[in-house]
């Protein structure tokens, strides 16, 4: 993999700022990651960045395009070693809301999980994409924490896996979040994707939020044609925009920025008014900023 390298001088000097995006302010990125190069990986791990992509380096990059607020979801290539993840949620306590990816060996007490929160977790993550998927029952407590504090859970897996996984969380009572515009096979597109269709047909429950984000990941055009399609279920109040940042997915042609990812928003929210409830209303009411 070629090396990038992410410096703030760099970035400040390379990104412009649309009108639209500077008249907006208080923005809300609702999907990156954060991690250095030194940080051990999982063994399990599906690629192993060489580059960093530090939390100072992600708050640079959001102010200077519009953004003010971030939630940082613990990579899976990082496993259960949420360390880097708290670091920056403890120094930027005002700004950056965490997910991390909690170990179900590993006890946590009371006092466990209210340090979490007063740090500024707000929801738990399965980055399960590629990976059996969980026991649940040895969840059972961890899904109660979650429910009694209002915390989302965040499910990273592959669109055919919805129909089976996804209702046992809302049976369950649990809120879930879905990244990647509802994940659908980039091969068969929205309007085929069996798993994307059972994903639209949980909208009325009013506990499934989409995140939209990594474009690159589905397709750009299938993205498109996926945004009608998510607004006229969940309506832009279960919806957020997230960039993705840094586009960790090395298998994937991606020629993806963060401020492509702001363009592409831009005009396929075209509203005004549904883009602002999109980037501030909905994370902020979920995430409690």
């Amino acid at each position: 993999m070629r090396r990038r390298h992410f410096t703030v001088a760099a970035l400040a000097a390379a990104v412009t700022t649309t009108t639209a995006q500077a008249a907006e302010p208080a923005w809300i990125d609702a999907h990156t990651h954060v991690f250095v190069r030194s940080l051990p990986m999982a063994l399990d791990a599906r690629y192993r960045p060489d580059y960093d992509a530090s939390w100072e380096t992600l708050m640079a990059l959001a102010e200077t395009n519009g953004v003010s607020r971030a939630v940082i979801l613990q990579p899976s290539f990082l496993g259960f070693d949420n360390s880097y993840l708290f670091e920056a949620l403890r120094a930027q306590p005002g700004r950056f809301r965490g997910v991390p990816w909690v170990s179900p060996s590993v006890a946590v007490t009371n006092d466990d999980w209210e340090t979490l929160e007063r740090i500024g977790v707000r929801g738990l993550r399965f980055p399960i994409y590629g990976l059996p998927t969980p026991q649940w029952s040895y969840y059972k407590d961890m899904l109660a924490e979650a429910r009694k504090r209002d915390w989302p859970i965040h499910l990273y897996v592959e669109s055919k896996r919805l129909p089976e996984i996804l209702p046992v969380l809302l049976d369950g009572g649990n809120k879930v979040v879905i990244p990647h515009f509802g994940m659908f096979d980039r091969t068969l597109g929205p309007a085929r994707d069996q798993g994307f269709k059972v994903l639209l047909e949980s909208a009325p429950s009013r506990n499934v939020w989409v995140v939209m984000c990594g474009a690159y990941r589905v397709g750009p055009e299938r993205a498109r044609s996926a945004t009608p399609m998510l607004l006229d279920a969940f309506g832009p109040d279960r919806l957020m925009w997230g960039s993705d940042w840094p586009h960790t997915d090395t298998g994937l042609n991606r020629v993806t920025t963060y401020p492509q990812t702001l363009r592409w928003f831009e005009e396929w929210v075209p509203d005004a008014a549904t883009r602002r409830t999109i980037l501030i209303d909905t994370p902020a009411k979920l995430y409690g900023f």
